[in-house]
């Protein structure tokens, strides 16, 4: 997934060289010292298969609003997977989806992810994380990835779809699985475990849907598995189909960018040892650091538009030509100097904070705030518990260019 360039961070050389398909040495552990090198010096990219890298705020958030840019990548993921259960998933599910279709599935999950549904999460979360404290306190070290932010996200999001927390461990490796062949480049092994991973998970979620069908929706839906057999049921409204692969969306959406949040934010607190500890000294964790979390660590880093009607960027001062294939980097919009004072500093009263971590317009994510209250409630109980908390080794990231993350975090408690 990287190359071998030699161009230095920071550098015109280095913008101008950089290739998101063909990534430099060192990008996966650093990725921003080169995010910055393409705003100051190269800020509308042309990678080297056409696309447009935008890494400025404000032509990010420009692109992003557009309501005539569109998401639909049926060609190029074709090109890309070719025929099988990981293309299917991936023109079916709602993510690569645009208006109207896009609004019909989505109008379906939405009130599961609405602030007063989450918010009934509350004591669930707050016992979850509680148990996993306790379970670290007996253990001294562990690795934090594994042994506590993956579990809290995956067993909400089984409890929210309606499928069995047990098997929550075996969906994260299959859904993973799914989500690899997004990066920009990819192995031919990488497309081929992401089509038996597809398949697996779509056999899983195929046998629950139709123990639903068969036990019938009486009243309101209690989860969101039984909230869309109800709509398939209703008239059709949502096909068979689009149900199995709207719930591998929601259980890749739901565990994987906040199981990223929760370990890198740690990762970077214990960098910032002054603001970990007063999160446990009382001050807890209010709206505005809950943001600055959410903007530093940017899990998500990637997105992808295609323009059709030139796009005015404001920041560059160029025009994007209709049919456009771009590449959105939230990631360095989150780091821009023109928009956030000090961005490279993790700084918990940050005020304003208007990050563009999930996202803007039609496609914004359904599930911030879930998102939001999971960090609000784990970061507070951690540093509480553990406010020496240190690390037991070197950290290992994920080999993902879209989904940035720690595959493993080891941690001492005390």
């Amino acid at each position: 997934m990287t190359s071998t360039s030699s161009a230095l961070p920071s550098t015109p050389e280095a913008a101008r060289t950089f290739d998101m398909f063909d990534l430099p040495p060192g990008y996966i552990q650093a990725p921003y010292p080169w995010f910055r090198a393409l705003r100051d010096h190269d800020p509308v990219h042309r990678n080297g298969d056409g696309t447009v890298l935008l890494t400025r705020y404000a032509d990010v958030r420009t692109v992003w609003r557009d309501v005539s840019a569109i998401v639909d990548k049926n060609e190029m993921f074709h090109a890309k997977f070719g025929d099988g259960p990981l293309y299917e998933h991936h023109s079916t599910a709602m993510l690569f989806r645009d208006p109207p279709d896009h609004d019909r599935l989505r109008a379906v999950v939405t009130p599961f992810f609405s602030p007063g549904s989450v918010e009934r999460l509350r004591p669930f979360i707050e016992n979850l994380v509680e148990d996993l404290l306790d379970e670290a306190e007996d253990r001294v070290e562990l690795d934090f990835v594994d042994d506590f932010a993956a579990r809290i996200p995956i067993a909400l999001i089984t409890r929210i779809l309606g499928v069995p927390p047990e098997d929550g461990d075996l969906l994260r490796a299959m859904g993973l699985t799914v989500l690899l062949p997004l990066n920009p480049t990819v192995s031919p092994e990488t497309v081929r475990a992401g089509h038996e991973g597809a398949a697996q998970f779509i056999d899983y979620l195929d046998e629950h849907v139709q123990r639903v069908r068969a036990k019938g929706v009486d009243g309101d839906p209690e989860t969101v598995l039984e909230a869309l057999v109800a709509a398939h049921l209703d008239g059709d409204r949502v096909s068979i189909a689009e149900v199995v692969h709207m719930c591998l969306l929601l259980m890749n959406g739901g565990h994987e960018t906040t199981t990223n949040l929760m370990a890198v934010g740690a990762h970077s607190l214990l960098d910032h040892p002054d603001q970990y500890c007063g999160l446990g000294a009382g001050t807890g964790l209010g709206d505005g650091a809950v943001e600055e979390l959410i903007r530093f660590v940017t899990p998500l880093q990637l997105q992808g538009r295609r323009t059709t009607r030139p796009a005015d960027l404001p920041s560059s001062g160029v025009t994007l030509p209709a049919g456009t294939e771009v590449i959105l980097c939230q990631a360095s919009a989150n780091r821009d100097e023109r928009a956030f004072d000090r961005p490279d500093v993790l700084d918990l009263g940050r005020r304003p904070n208007a990050h563009v971590s999930f996202g803007l317009g039609v496609h914004v994510c359904v599930g911030r705030p879930l998102a939001r209250l999971e960090t609000r409630i784990v970061f507070p109980r951690l540093a509480a518990r553990f406010p020496g908390l240190q690390r037991a080794g070197d950290p290992v990231w994920n080999d993902n260019v879209r989904f940035r993350g720690l595959r493993s975090l080891p941690v001492r408690t005390s």
